[in-house]
């Protein structure tokens, strides 16, 4: 929601800037700054929605004809790079958020502070970390159990169209 709202915002904003560059010759001051900033949780958030929808790049297709067993060992293979590589982009992200709070800094139009940005990256890698890890725990339950509700569940869920979640 708050991706979505920070995307609707970046929308008005940027219809704004034109209706009054053309109509009034007058630019909006510090919009560049803005767009900088909302674009941020427009960009992070839609990657932790993406995850949450099971939307991520990944071959669908190929991992559902296999068997269940092979299926969720595929997929805690593939949690296990995705844990990898998210922590250690938390890990970098946590170090450069602190590096602008102790530096300072800002935007040169109007001076937004850059840590506000950062610290939204850092928050939501921080939760696509931990739902990532979660997800690598399912699976390798589902390892063990193939079985269980949670596997229909996610098929069903994978039939159904958009409109019906």
């Amino acid at each position: 929601m708050i991706g979505g709202l920070a995307l609707t915002v970046l929308m008005v904003m940027g219809f704004s800037q034109v209706v009054a560059r053309s109509m009034f010759q007058a630019p909006i001051h510090g919009i560049l700054d803005i767009i900088e900033q909302l674009m941020v949780p427009v960009a992070a958030m839609a990657i932790a929605y993406c995850q949450a929808k099971f939307g991520n790049v990944r071959m669908t297709l190929l991992v559902s004809k296999k068997p269940t067993r092979r299926k969720w060992i595929q997929e805690a293979f593939t949690y296990m790079i995705a844990v990898f590589v998210v922590g250690t982009i938390l890990k970098g992200s946590w170090a450069n958020f602190m590096r602008s709070w102790v530096n300072g800094g800002d935007t040169p139009e109007i001076g937004i502070p850059i840590w506000i940005a950062i610290l939204v990256v850092t928050a939501s890698l921080g939760l696509l970390f931990l739902r990532v890890l979660l997800q690598l725990i399912e699976a390798g339950r589902l390892i063990i159990t193939p079985n269980s509700p949670t596997q229909v569940f996610e098929e069903e869920l994978h039939l159904l169209e958009p409109s019906e979640l």
